[in-house]
């Protein structure tokens, strides 16, 4: 066995772990980009739910001025 395929044994070694770090790098960002936009999409729905809460609780408060407006009528 030469020395030049011992050399080349070993930087086989070292692209695979180049290759194995980039890899993990990839995705361990994978995972936290696809975190952070699952944080985000979750954010919103709460945003979305909490919004129309408040367009049916202001719906809600309208109807009921309006019922108070009613009762006004009936006075008459």
């Amino acid at each position: 066995m030469s020395d030049a395929d011992i050399d080349d044994d070993f930087d086989d070694d070292f692209v695979d772990d180049d290759d194995a770090k980039m890899v993990e790098e990839a995705e361990t960002s994978v995972r936290t980009r696809l975190s952070s936009l699952e944080k985000r999409r979750l954010i919103d729905n709460l945003l979305e739910e909490k919004r129309l809460a408040k367009e049916l609780k202001d719906e809600m408060d309208d109807l009921d001025d309006f019922d108070d407006d009613d009762d006004d009528w009936d006075d008459e």
